[in-house]
């Protein structure tokens, strides 16, 4: 991203233009990945269902690390099989390599694919027990020094000569690898960091548990094919069982498996701040798996079994669908009629043995082409419409209401404007970027503000350097008082703004707020567009 916006300029367009690139990217190995081992249908019908999940179409074209930790998980599936296919433990060292770029990426997160690694090449490989335990164990040697290099010079840097660590306490990578992107996002611990006392109650309740996937923020995101995902582990399954010669397609069905079981267990039990975009790295997985069971039911249509087991799956994709389209009827108030219509059809097709090639070449199209209207509409939606904020969702809005929108108002009612303010960001109000824009070029910091939502409106707005106090969420100890006190003599920040604070920093917690009452106390505020806007002058 920061090569993109040195080509092409700062705007959204050339910080979106990588993701967009890596979405793309993503697809295509995991078609690869699937058409060598399932064949070209599976394979391109796997493509399909991981360009239309909502949650991959909104995440591949927003600013978000997700994107880059989803099409490095993808690479490791791609390498560990051929390490698998073609007995060369290279291609093993390279997935531990791309392992520990995925912990650059985003820390403990990359864990969601080990189990998939591990078991895999254990089952799978054409190697002795006590070989195929060094392989792994040289993998873990190429994964630490990738990710393992980077901590080490991080740490052994002067603090004052580097980056604050945003989303640390203390500065130290590890904590922030361990606790803030680690165990803290599991226990619930990160929510302490930006919901009070006083907005507790308003916090989303997400009982733990697969149900969980079934509530309003979830359903609309990636599960529309998990029930033939279901089928896939079934009839991966029952190959395995009846001929348990080991082949690609047994290792790919079970890495994807096991890749999915542990993503969807995880994100259906963590607590705390859960996104709903944290499904995407149960996408491909989930696509390939529904690709395969798909395409090997309606293979074998005559097979009375066979039409039960898709034929339950169907019913159960119509439920989920009903449920999830009932909450958009604001939207789209027509389609709760097209899907009962479309599924009523492919469920008769489904139910009677196609007498030729002919019906079931049209019972597989009506069954995949049901399947496809829904997500597909969610994915248009999720491109149509512009998404701000780190709680972004793909789709429409929800009983009307959409958390990611551009306008405050039509967010959550009822959010504090200040919990707003951290999830989205205060919007960049005119008067203030005409302040911005006239501090001399040869400020650094043409102006601070609390928390990295507000600070990139602003930035974007004006295209000027803009100081984010407390980090993310305005609760990082960095600038300090007394370093920002500095920053003001030496003229590297032109102005503080702010309209709405943080929940932490209104009630006086942390560094940001010491220094909104330090500001206030020595400087005149000018009232702008109902934010405040304090201007120190140039020495």
């Amino acid at each position: 991203m920061a090569l993109s916006v040195r080509l092409f300029g700062l705007s959204s367009w050339s910080i979106l233009l990588p993701q967009a690139f890596m979405g793309m990217l993503t697809v295509f190995i995991l078609h690869s990945l699937v058409r060598k081992r399932l064949g070209p249908a599976v394979g391109l019908l796997a493509a399909t269902f991981m360009a239309v999940t909502p949650v991959s179409t909104v995440m591949f074209r927003y600013n978000n690390p997700d994107a880059l930790l989803v099409l490095i998980m993808v690479a490791i599936a791609f390498t560990v099989l051929k390490a698998i296919d073609e007995h060369r433990l290279r291609w093993l060292i390279f997935a531990g390599a791309l392992v520990g770029a995925g912990f650059l990426t985003k820390q403990l997160q990359i864990g969601l694919i080990l189990p998939a690694l591990v078991v895999t090449y254990l089952c799978f490989a054409r190697a002795t027990l006590p070989k195929r335990m060094l392989h792994l164990s040289l993998a873990g040697v190429a994964a630490s020094i990738a990710a393992g290099t980077w901590l080490l010079v991080v740490q052994l840097t002067n603090p004052a000569s580097r980056p604050f660590i945003g989303g640390s306490r203390t500065n130290n990578t590890i904590e922030l690898a361990l606790r803030y992107n680690g165990l803290d996002r599991l226990t619930g611990a990160d929510a302490s960091r930006t919901i009070t006392s006083s907005t507790a109650a308003i916090a989303d309740k997400l009982d733990a548990g697969f149900q969980r996937f079934l509530l309003p923020q979830f359903s609309g995101q990636f599960v529309w094919f998990l029930p033939f995902a279901v089928v896939g582990i079934i009839v991966g399954a029952r190959h395995l069982r009846k001929n348990p010669k080991l082949a690609p397609t047994h290792a790919l069905t079970a890495f994807t498996a096991v890749w999915l079981l542990t993503t969807s267990t995880v994100l259906a039990y963590m607590s705390g701040i859960v996104h709903p975009y944290y499904s995407l790295t149960a996408a491909p997985p989930l696509s390939a798996l529904a690709a395969f069971g798909i395409v090997y039911c309606t293979r074998r249509l005559r097979r009375a079994p066979v039409r039960i087991l898709i034929s339950a799956a169907m019913i159960d994709y119509l439920i989920l669908s009903t449920i999830t389209v009932f909450r958009s009827t604001a939207d789209y108030p027509w389609l709760p009629s097209v899907v009962a219509i479309a599924g009523g059809l492919a469920m008769t097709f489904l139910l009677v043995p196609p007498p030729n090639l002919l019906m079931t070449r049209i019972t597989s199209g009506a069954l995949i082409g049901t399947v496809l209207i829904c997500p597909t509409l969610w994915s248009i939606d999720s491109v149509a419409s512009p998404h701000v904020g780190a709680g972004v969702t793909a789709g429409p809005g929800i009983l009307g209401i959409r958390g990611d929108h551009p306008d405050p108002k039509l967010r959550y009612p009822g959010l504090p404007a200040g919990l707003t303010a951290v999830i989205a960001g205060d919007p960049a109000q005119p008067g203030v970027l005409r302040k911005i824009q006239t501090t001399e070029d040869s400020v650094q910091w043409a102006a601070a503000t609390v928390g990295a939502e507000s600070a990139a409106n602003l930035q974007l707005a004006s295209g000027r350097g803009i100081l984010p106090l407390g980090g993310f969420d305005g609760t990082d100890p960095y600038p300090t008082l007394e370093g920002f006190q500095q920053m003001i003599r030496d003229g590297r920040v032109g102005a503080l703004t702010f309209q709405n604070l943080p929940p932490l920093t209104l009630e006086g917690q942390g560094e940001a707020a010491r220094i909104v009452t330090w500001v206030r106390s020595h400087y005149a505020a000018d009232k702008v567009d109902g934010a405040e806007l304090f201007e120190f002058p140039v020495p």
